[in-house]
């Protein structure tokens, strides 16, 4: 199994009109052209985990904070590649993703995304292709599927998001994969961001 560099996955998904945040190849500052606050990332077959490594830096508040940044980088991770976004407003997190089964085939699953999907584990899956009225079973088998009713304000448009799992559907059964995971994805009143996303071959 092989893992696509996220700077490569991502450049596939702008491809097919996916919402993702500004992202740039970084090799120098200058190559820098977003807004502030800034997220610094590595792009790599082998780093998947890039919390844990540090090798994910976000909210660089300016240029000069960048620069440092990106010179941490390039010395902590040698010969890897660099890629910035700017940072993402935080919205409703979700994971969607996909695998492929042995027995079942290709499979959705979708759930509470972010930083404690691994700790809730409110996820719930579909056999792809799907429909309409899968994709909003999916949100209604959620034990927390009140986030997307406006729980406690929180904006959400459900028309969006069913589109953005259709469109998913759309993807995985047009292209080869073992796993996707795109996590998190922030959802927001008008629309949402692809803010994590993996592919491994």
């Amino acid at each position: 199994m092989t893992v696509v560099p996220e700077m490569e996955f991502k450049s596939m998904l702008d491809t097919m009109d996916f919402n993702l945040p500004k992202h740039f190849l970084i090799n120098s500052l200058e190559d820098y052209q977003g807004k502030f606050p800034a997220v610094l990332k590595v792009s790599s077959e082998t780093i998947t985990h890039k919390t844990e490594l540090g090798a994910i830096v976000g909210d660089i508040k300016t240029r000069e904070d960048f620069g440092e940044v990106l010179k941490e980088m390039k010395y902590k991770f040698p010969g890897e590649t660099l890629y910035a976004e700017e940072m993402a407003k935080k919205g409703v997190e979700v994971i969607i993703g996909l695998i492929k089964d042995p027995q079942f085939g290709k499979l959705m699953l979708f759930g509470v995304g972010g930083f404690y999907s691994e700790l809730i584990r409110d996820v719930t899956f579909k056999r792809v292709p799907i429909d309409r009225y899968d994709a909003e079973d999916l949100l209604e088998e959620l034990k927390f599927g009140r986030l997307f009713d406006g729980y406690r304000g929180l904006k959400v448009n459900k028309e969006i998001l069913i589109d953005l799992l259709l469109k998913i559907s759309d993807f995985s059964i047009r292209n080869e994969f073992s796993q996707i995971d795109f996590n998190p994805v922030f959802l927001y009143e008008t629309g949402y961001l692809i803010i994590d996303a993996k592919m491994v071959r």
